[in-house]
């Protein structure tokens, strides 16, 4: 009988946590004024401190919403200038082989990419769409480019934080094609904690900080 209730109370917050995913807006996400909706105080303290804080909600076997809040050593304007310029991501993301510009047609972009992923070459082609009055913009699958990805959705959004610096959170969510989901789990979140120290390296050098060769 325990164990009926188990799978039951599982199976329930299995779907709550599918529930929360599908109903998350991408467009437009409310973090709060200061956005620190969902941040627990001790997580504040690591971010003040310089750590990446992250939370995982699973939406099935084959992808996660992996969310993540830093804080960067520079104004949001900055910050803006130096993350919403997406084409120079091959700059500072060493798992870049290739990038390039498709389109661009006001704040809507089509950027093409190639990777590497566990030794696998990754060829697929998102839109990102910016809202620099709100300081966020994310990004999905072009729907005309037949990708190697089974799912990608990712956000970056921005906000003021003391001594000048900014607050930001940050979402991704990857599927693989053809690549089983616990491989993909061993890896999926240690490669974007990976990414996001880049990152943060890249925006609190103003852009300096960058990978051999560039």
């Amino acid at each position: 009988m325990k164990k009926f209730i188990m799978i039951i109370a599982l199976y329930i917050l299995t779907v709550s946590f599918s529930a929360i995913i599908m109903a998350f807006d991408w467009s437009n996400p409310d973090f709060g004024q200061d956005g620190m909706m969902g941040i627990t105080d001790s997580q504040k303290k690591e971010l003040s401190g310089g750590k990446i804080v992250f939370s995982t909600t699973d939406k099935s076997k084959d992808s996660s919403l992996i969310e993540a809040a830093i804080v960067f050593n520079k104004p949001p304007e900055d910050v803006w200038h130096l993350l919403s310029n997406t084409e120079e991501q091959i700059k500072y993301l060493k798992e870049i082989n290739k990038i390039r510009l498709i389109e661009r047609n006001g704040n809507v972009d089509a950027m093409w990419f190639q990777l590497s992923i566990m030794l696998i070459p990754i060829k697929y082609q998102i839109n990102h769409h910016y809202n620099k009055d709100n300081l966020y913009f994310y990004w999905g699958l072009d729907p005309s480019y037949k990708s190697d990805l089974k799912e990608l959705k990712g956000f970056w959004k921005f906000y003021p934080y003391e001594n000048n610096k900014t607050f930001a959170r940050y979402g991704s969510l990857v599927s693989l094609k053809y690549v089983p989901s616990w491989l993909q789990d061993t890896f999926k979140k240690k490669a974007i904690e990976k990414a996001l120290m880049s990152v943060k390296c890249y925006v609190d050098s103003g852009g300096t900080c960058k990978r051999k060769g560039y």
